[in-house]
C-alpha cells in the first residue's frame, strides 16, 4: 500500500510541472469590409487549442473547417458568396475543441450593384441600360416599394437585361409612354406592380403602346398594372396597358385598370386596344394573363376606320398564340354608326392563332345608336362574342373555352358585309363564344351567358350599301362557322330582335337571318364542310323577326346548316336541344328544333317546345329540322311540341308554308327518314298543312324522285296529339300525313307504327 501511493505522488508533481497554458486563439485579420461581388480571404490562425470553424449564414464558408493545437500559424480560406440585396454582416466563429475559447472573423458586404430600392436607382439602372453598361446576363431586383412621385423615368430604346421586381409596388408614375420602347430577345422584366397611384395616359397621335413595353421580343411575366388608361384622342394600331405589340412572350400578366376613350373617331387606319396588350404576333405567346379593369370606348360619330376592343388582347396574328387567360370586366363599344369593322370581344377581336382554355364573364357589347336604347344606327362587320369575334386559325381548333358575360349587339340596322382577314363576307356575328370561324374548328367550348342581337329598323338601310347576301348571325357558340364544331355547349338565353321600324313586313330589301343554339350557319364559308358532333343546346331562343324577302333560318342548334346540294358533306350528328324557341313576328322563315335548313341529321333529339307565334304564311315549322331537302334523317327524335298560330297553307306542289313533328317541309329530291320518332302534341289553326311527321311534301306531285318515310325494317315511330286529339293505335294513320293529302307521285311510301 505504502509502494502505490509513493507512484501517486510522484505522478502528480509530475503534472504539476507540465499543466498546459491558457487557451489562445487569434485570427488576422479580425474583420474584412467587401464589395457585392463574390471573392475569397486568406486568414492566418494562431492556436494553442485544437479547434473547429463556421459560419453564422449561408453566404459564408470556411476551408479547412478545422485544425491542430500549434506552435506555428495555420492557414484557411473564407468564401464570400456574391451579393444580390441589400448590406449584410456574417461571422466565422473558430472555436477550441475543448469549449475553452471562440473568436470571430466579421464580414460586412456592401450592397449588391444589382440591387434597385429607390426611386433614383431605378434612374441609373434604366440609363445605364440605355448607355449599354448593364451587364445583360445579370438579374437585376426590386427591393422595396418604389415612389416615382416627381420623377420623370428615362425611356429605354432598346431593353436589354434582367430586371426582377419581387412583387413590389411602383407609385405616382406620371406617364404617356412606356418605360420600354423595345424588349429585346432573351431579356426578362417580371414581378412589378403599377399600382392605382400611378396616372396613365395615351395621348393623341401615338399608335403602338404598352406601358411597360411598346414591343416585347423577349419575355414579360408577372406585371399587374393597376392604374386606369386614359386616351386622349384615338388614332390607329396597337394599345395595352402592358405591352403594345408582343412577339415574345407575356404571361402571368394583369391589368386591373379601367381603359376610357370618349371622343371622335380615328381617321388614320385601324385601331386595336385590349386589357392586357395590343397585338401579339406569332411566334409570340400570351398565356395566363388576366384582365379586370373595365374598357369604354365611346366615339361621339360614326366611325370611319375599323376599331377591335377586347379584354385581354386586340389581335393575334400570324399563327400566333393566345391560351389560359381570362376576362372578368366589361368591354363596351359605342358609336353613332360604323361603315366598316367594328369587333368587341371578351378575350382577343381577331385571332389568327391560336385561342384555347381562355374564360370569359366580363359583359360585352357594342351599341350602334344616336342615344342609349336607341337602336338606330348602321353597323357594317360587326363582331361581338365573349371569346374571339373573328377566328381565322386555318386548319386549328379552338379549344376548350367558356364564356358566362352577356354578349349584346344593338343596332338600327346592317349594310351589308366586309372583308375581314380571309373571311370575304363578315356580316353581323354575335355569339357567346366565337363570332364568325375561318376553316376553324370549335371544340369543348360552353356559353352559359345571355347572347342578344338587336337590329330595330333593319328597313332603314342605305340601298346602295346593302347587299342580299350579308346574312345576320346570332348563336349561343359559333355565329357564321366553317369548319368542324364538337361538343360544345350553349346553356344561355338567345334573344334576337331584327324588326323593321313600324314592325310589319313591308321589307323592301333582303335582309337574312341565321340563329341557333350552336351556331347561326356556314353560309358565308365552302358551305358544304361543316358538321356539328354531339353538341347540346339547353338555351331557350327568343326571336322577333321581319325579314320577308327570303328564308330566314332559325334552330336549336344551327339555323342555316349548309348548302342545299348533293354534294354537301355539312352533318349533324348525335346533337340534343332542350331549350324552347319561339319566333314571333312578319318574316319567311324555316324553324327547327334541330335546323332551321337543310342537312343531313343522324342521332339528334330534341326536347324543346317550337313555336310559330308569329310569321308569314310561308313559314316551315319542323320539331327536328324546319326544312329538308337531298339528305336523310337517321335516328332522330323528337319530344319537343311544336305549334303555330299562323296558318300555314303550303301546296304540296310547293315546298313551304307547312308543320311537321319532325320535318316543316321537304323538297323534290331523293330522300330518306330512317327509325325516327315523333311523339309530340301538334298544334295548328285549322286548314294548316301539318301532320305527326312533314307538313308538305313537295314531291307530292309526278316526278321520279324516290321519298321513303321509314323503312320496313327501320319504321318511323308517332305518338302524342293533333290540336288536342290524343293519337291512339286506331287513328294514327290519319295524322302521320297532313288530312288532306293525296298522293300524286307513287315513289313515295310510309312505313309508320303507333307508339315508343
Amino acid at each position: 500500500m505504502k509502494k502505490i501511493f509513493s507512484i501517486l505522488a510522484v505522478a502528480a508533481a509530475l503534472f504539476s510541472c507540465n499543466k498546459l497554458p491558457e487557451p489562445a486563439i487569434s485570427v488576422t485579420p479580425e474583420n474584412a469590409e467587401l464589395e457585392s461581388s463574390a471573392t475569397t480571404v486568406a486568414l492566418t490562425i494562431y492556436s494553442n487549442r485544437d479547434w473547429t470553424a463556421e459560419a453564422d449564414c449561408d453566404w459564408l464558408s470556411i476551408s479547412p473547417a478545422e485544425g491542430y493545437a500549434l506552435d506555428a500559424a495555420a492557414y484557411a480560406t473564407v468564401t464570400v458568396n456574391a451579393n444580390t440585396g441589400d448590406a449584410r454582416e456574417g461571422k466565422i466563429l473558430i472555436k477550441a475543441v475543448d469549449g475553452s475559447k471562440v473568436v470571430e472573423f466579421v464580414v460586412t458586404q456592401g450592397r449588391s450593384k444589382t440591387f434597385i430600392a429607390s426611386a433614383q436607382e431605378l434612374v441609373a439602372y434604366l440609363e445605364g441600360i440605355n448607355a449599354g453598361t448593364i451587364d445583360a446576363t445579370e438579374l437585376y431586383t426590386i427591393e422595396a416599394d418604389l415612389d416615382l412621385a416627381g420623377i420623370t423615368l428615362p425611356k429605354v430604346s432598346v431593353f436589354n437585361g434582367q430586371v426582377s421586381g419581387k412583387g413590389h409596388v411602383i407609385k405616382n408614375w406620371t406617364s404617356s409612354q412606356a418605360i420600354c420602347d423595345t424588349v429585346a430577345v432573351g431579356s426578362v422584366i417580371s414581378e412589378f406592380v403599377l399600382d392605382k397611384s400611378c396616372k396613365l395616359t395615351i395621348p393623341a397621335g401615338v399608335g403602338t403602346i404598352g406601358f411597360v413595353a411598346n414591343v416585347n421580343n423577349g419575355v414579360v411575366t408577372d406585371v399587374v398594372n393597376e392604374a386606369d388608361v386614359t386616351i386622349e384622342a384615338m388614332s390607329k394600331d396597337y394599345k395595352g396597358s402592358i405591352v403594345g405589340v408582343n412577339n415574345g412572350d407575356v404571361m402571368h400578366c394583369t391589368n386591373k385598370g379601367k381603359i376610357v376613350f370618349s371622343g371622335a373617331p380615328h381617321t388614320d387606319g385601324s385601331a386595336y386596344v385590349g386589357g392586357v396588350a395590343g397585338r401579339v404576333v406569332g411566334p409570340g405567346e400570351m398565356h395566363d394573363c388576366t384582365n379586370e379593369g373595365v374598357i369604354s370606348i365611346a366615339f361621339n360619330d360614326a366611325t370611319t376606320q375599323s376599331i377591335y376592343a377586347a379584354g385581354v388582347v386586340g389581335a393575334v396574328n400570324s399563327n400566333g398564340k393566345c391560351y389560359a387567360c381570362k376576362n372578368t370586366a366589361d368591354v363596351k363599344v359605342t358609336l353613332k354608326g360604323s361603315g366598316t369593322n367594328a369587333q368587341v370581344a371578351g378575350i382577343v377581336c381577331y385571332a389568327g392563332g391560336e385561342v384555347g382554355e381562355c374564360n370569359n364573364s366580363g359583359n360585352i357589347s357594342l351599341f350602334s345608336e344616336t342615344s342609349e336604347g336607341a337602336a338606330d344606327c348602321g353597323v357594317k362587320g360587326t363582331g361581338v362574342a365573349g371569346i374571339a369575334c373573328y377566328m381565322g386559325w386555318s386548319g386549328g381548333t379552338m379549344y376548350k373555352c367558356v364564356n358566362t358575360g352577356a354578349i349584346t349587339l344593338r343596332a338600327g340596322f346592317s349594310v351589308g358585309y366586309q372583308t375581314v382577314g380571309s373571311a370575304t363576307k363578315y356580316a353581323t356575328n354575335v355569339a357567346g363564344v366565337a363570332g364568325h370561324a375561318f376553316k376553324c374548328g370549335i371544340v369543348e367550348c360552353s356559353n352559359s351567358g345571355k347572347v342578344t342581337s338587336i337590329i330595330s329598323k333593319m328597313d332603314k338601310a342605305p340601298d346602295a350599301g346593302f347587299n342580299t347576301t350579308a346574312r345576320q348571325s346570332c348563336a349561343g357558340i359559333v355565329a357564321s362557322s366553317w369548319g368542324a364544331i364538337e361538343r360544345c355547349n350553349n346553356y344561355g338565353i338567345i334573344e334576337v330582335v331584327w324588326t323593321t321600324e313600324a314592325h310589319n313586313a313591308a321589307l323592301a330589301k333582303n335582309f337574312v337571318g341565321q340563329v341557333g343554339g350552336i351556331s347561326g350557319g356556314d353560309y358565308h364559308s365552302d358551305q358544304i364542310s361543316t358538321s356539328i358532333n354531339n353538341c347540346t343546346n339547353e338555351g331557350n331562343i327568343n326571336i322577333t323577326c321581319d325579314s320577308s324577302q327570303s328564308n330566314n333560318a332559325f334552330g336549336g342548334i344551327v339555323g342555316w346548316p349548309g348548302k342545299e346540294n348533293a354534294t354537301c358533306t355539312n352533318e349533324i350528328d348525335h346533337c340534343t336541344n332542350t331549350g324552347k324557341i319561339i319566333l314571333d313576328g312578319f318574316s319567311k322563315s324555316r324553324l327547327g328544333g334541330i335546323s332551321g335548313g337543310a342537312v343531313k341529321l343522324t342521332g339528334c333529339i330534341n326536347r324543346g317546345a317550337v313555336t310559330l307565334k308569329g310569321g308569314l304564311a310561308t313559314c316551315s315549322v319542323g320539331g327536328i329540322n324546319g326544312f329538308g331537302n337531298f339528305f336523310d334523317m337517321t335516328s332522330c327524335e323528337n319530344y319537343g311540341d311544336v305549334t303555330s298560330a299562323v296558318k300555314l297553307n303550303g301546296a304540296e306542289t310547293s315546298a313551304a308554308g307547312g308543320l311537321g313533328g319532325l320535318v316543316g317541309a321537304i323538297g323534290n329530291t331523293a330522300v330518306k327518314y330512317v327509325g325516327c320518332k315523333s311523339n309530340c302534341k301538334i298544334s295548328v289553326p285549322d286548314g294548316s298543312a301539318a301532320s305527326l311527321i312533314i307538313g308538305v311534301i313537295g314531291q307530292n306531285k309526278a316526278v321520279t324522285t324516290v321519298l321513303e318515310v321509314g323503312t320496313a325494317d327501320a319504321p318511323i315511330k308517332i305518338k302524342g296529339s293533333y290540336n288536342g286529339t290524343a293519337l291512339t293505335a286506331d287513328n294514327f294513320q290519319s295524322y302521320m300525313r297532313r288530312q288532306d293529302w293525296a298522293q300524286a307521285n307513287e315513289k313515295i311510301s310510309f312505313n309508320v307504327v303507333y307508339g315508343e
